[in-house]
């Protein structure tokens, strides 16, 4: 199971794990099983050839601007930490190191000119 977006909504989806769609997201997890149709599938290969520099400039501004893509990547994140760990909760989110360590609360002595 993964999450997705539709809208600013979020859905959970699942991730085939086998069949002729391995790797897949899709809607159903029953869907995994259904067979190709090849023409829609030699159609979204031409799409996919044609639009793919459009395509990844759009998904890229939306993940970066939409408040629903970063809690999706988060959600995911986290859901993934806690299968690939065995079951432990880790924390999704690590903090940045400030670059200012030590030097909050500290006082300088600062000299007069003459």
């Amino acid at each position: 199971m993964v999450f997705s977006r539709a809208g600013n909504k979020l859905k959970t989806k699942w991730r085939c794990t086998s069949g002729p769609r391995k790797g897949r997201v899709v809607s159903n997890a029953k869907d995994c099983d259904a067979p190709i149709d090849q023409a829609k599938r030699a159609q979204m290969k031409k799409t996919r050839k044609t639009k793919s520099k459009q395509a990844a400039r759009k998904s890229a501004k939306t993940k970066r601007v939409n408040p629903a893509s970063k809690l999706l990547s988060m959600l995911n994140k986290m859901r993934k930490a806690s299968v690939t760990s065995g079951g432990k909760v880790q924390k999704a989110y690590k903090q940045p190191k400030s670059s200012l360590k030590g030097t909050i609360g500290t006082k300088k002595t600062v000299k007069p000119k003459k």
